[in-house]
Parts: C-alpha cells; sequence; structure tokens
C-alpha cells in the first residue's frame, strides 16, 4: 500500500511539473511571438532591368527595377494597397530605394502611407505639401522621416540612379490653381532607353515644359492624366516622339478615359498604344538597349 501511495504522488508531482512546463511555454509565446520572415521569391531574376506600370484602377503607379535596387513613381488609390504589394512581392521587393510622387492627388499617392508602414521607403521626393487638409501626403511624410529616411521637395535637376537607371527631375511648376499642372515631369533612362512620365500634367504645364528647351524625346511615354484630353497636345507629343504610350487608367471608369481625341492624337504621333484596364500590369524589359514588352492579360 505504501509504494503505490508513493507511486501516484510520484505520478502527481510529475504531472504537475509538466502542466507548469507546458503553461510556462505557453506564456512565453504569448509574450515573445515569433517574427515573421519574408521568404525570399526563388528563381527571381535580380539582374534583369524593367519598368512595370502596374495595373492600379483608375490611378498611377509605375516600378523601375534594376539589378535589386527599385524606385516607385506614383503610388495608386488607397485601395491599391494589395495589388502594389502582389507586385512588390512577385518580385522580391522588400524596401523601396525611392518614391517619387508626381502630384498630391488620392490617384497618384493614396496607397503610400500604408506601404510606408509595411516597406521602408529610402527616399521620398514630391511636390510641396501646400495645405495640411492633404491628409496622405501628411501622414507619407511623416510615417517615412520617423524611422529617418529622407524626404525632399523636388526640384528641376534633381538626379538620383536606381541600379542602371539614372532619373531625372524635368521640370516642377507652381500652378496653385490646379493640382495637375503642378505634377513632377521625371525621365528615367537606361542603355540609352528614356521614359517619360508626365504625371496628370495639362496643355499648360506641357506648353511651360516645352518653353525650357530640354530634349524630351523618349522611348516610352506614360501618357499624361490617363489619357484625358486636356493633356497630350500636338506640340507636346511632336517633341517626345513616344515609340511606345502607356495609359493606367480604370475599366469602364466614370470620366471616360482614355478620350478618343487622345487615342488618336497617340496614333497620329505612330506611337503603340497599352493600356492597364484592357492589359493589367505592362512590363517593358531593357537589355542591351532594346525593348521587350510582357503584358499580364
Amino acid at each position: 500500500m505504501k509504494n503505490n501511495k508513493s507511486n501516484r504522488r510520484c505520478l502527481y508531482l510529475a504531472s504537475a511539473v509538466v502542466c507548469i512546463l507546458l503553461f510556462a511555454v505557453c506564456l512565453f509565446l504569448l509574450l515573445n511571438p515569433a517574427t515573421e520572415e519574408k521568404i525570399s521569391v526563388i528563381g527571381f531574376d535580380t539582374s534583369k532591368d524593367f519598368v512595370k506600370f502596374m495595373d492600379v484602377g483608375q490611378g498611377d503607379s509605375a516600378l523601375i527595377y534594376s539589378n535589386g535596387y527599385s524606385a516607385v513613381i506614383d503610388m495608386g488609390t488607397p485601395t491599391s494597397f494589395a495589388d502594389i504589394c502582389d507586385d512588390f512581392s512577385n518580385c522580391d521587393i522588400k524596401e523601396i530605394d525611392a518614391v517619387l510622387v508626381s502630384h498630391i492627388h488620392s490617384d497618384h499617392i493614396g496607397a503610400l502611407p500604408k506601404i510606408a508602414e509595411y516597406y521602408k521607403v529610402k527616399n521620398l521626393i514630391m511636390p510641396e505639401i501646400l495645405y495640411k487638409s492633404l491628409i496622405a501626403a501628411t501622414d507619407s511624410r511623416k510615417i517615412i522621416s520617423g524611422y529617418g529616411s529622407g524626404c525632399y521637395d523636388a526640384v528641376q535637376g534633381m538626379n538620383f540612379r536606381i541600379g542602371e537607371f539614372e532619373i531625372t527631375v524635368l521640370g516642377v511648376f507652381d500652378d496653385r490653381k490646379n493640382e495637375n499642372n503642378r505634377s513632377i515631369i521625371a525621365v528615367a533612362e537606361i542603355d540609352g532607353i528614356k521614359f517619360l512620365f508626365a504625371g496628370d500634367a495639362e496643355e499648360k504645364e506641357e506648353k511651360q515644359l516645352l518653353g525650357e528647351k530640354l530634349n524630351l524625346d523618349c522611348d516610352v511615354l506614360k501618357v499624361s492624366h490617363h489619357g484625358s484630353s486636356t493633356s497630350s497636345s500636338k506640340e507636346f507629343l511632336d517633341a517626345v516622339t513616344p515609340e511606345y504610350a502607356v495609359i493606367s487608367v480604370g475599366e469602364n471608369n466614370a470620366y471616360g478615359h482614355p478620350h478618343k481625341e487622345t487615342l488618336q492624337a497617340l496614333t497620329d504621333a505612330n506611337a503603340k498604344i497599352y493600356r492597364t484596364d484592357q492589359s493589367g500590369d505592362i512590363t517593358f524589359n531593357v537589355n542591351d538597349g532594346k525593348i521587350t514588352v510582357e503584358t499580364e492579360k
């Protein structure tokens, strides 16, 4: 009998010790959750050079990638976050070397505050914030400057490199009545191939830019203002002479973009037209000074 009691006592004690250990382990895991590690994309070629015009609906966002470095021009709408993250994930992007916001409309900066919380943005370039009520702009700047990255007001001639790409700000204009005409005009060049980003510049800003007597000739034009008839004047297209024209636009959008006048003007300029509403993501790969085009659809 004594042996049985002793055995039961040992069994109870062992069970108690196991329970205490299990409780301690659970408590530790609860208070110290495991950090989720990002998994690298197997087989992604980080030596690639390309510009991907991401399909973000009725908004703009373009990814410039070269040798593992990345920049993004515009960040779509507030609802573009998931689509942009998918593209980043597919390219194994874990941080962004530079973000350039062409102008402070929600279809160009909308997803940036949330993106900046999930991905470190090393440099932010945008027009001067004129009003504190522009929440997406002020929030983005606060988040990005908060972790020590550089935030800059764009100035003409600003220049930086992303891998083999050289990105230059060609124009910054101060139209306080029309945010579209405050759009940063920028060019990204690699191996003699030029991509021109026109934001939402309308004819007024196009004329101002032409007045600067700059070389605007490019191979790929990001068509201004989603193909609106208020942009892409004949004089501008004559100076730009694009081989390809990309229109970032939402399917069946309420604005009727792209307008038929603009499509005709681009056709008359002998540009091959691509549209995100028809093709989804549009990627221009650059290799040895030559372009190949891939579309999602």
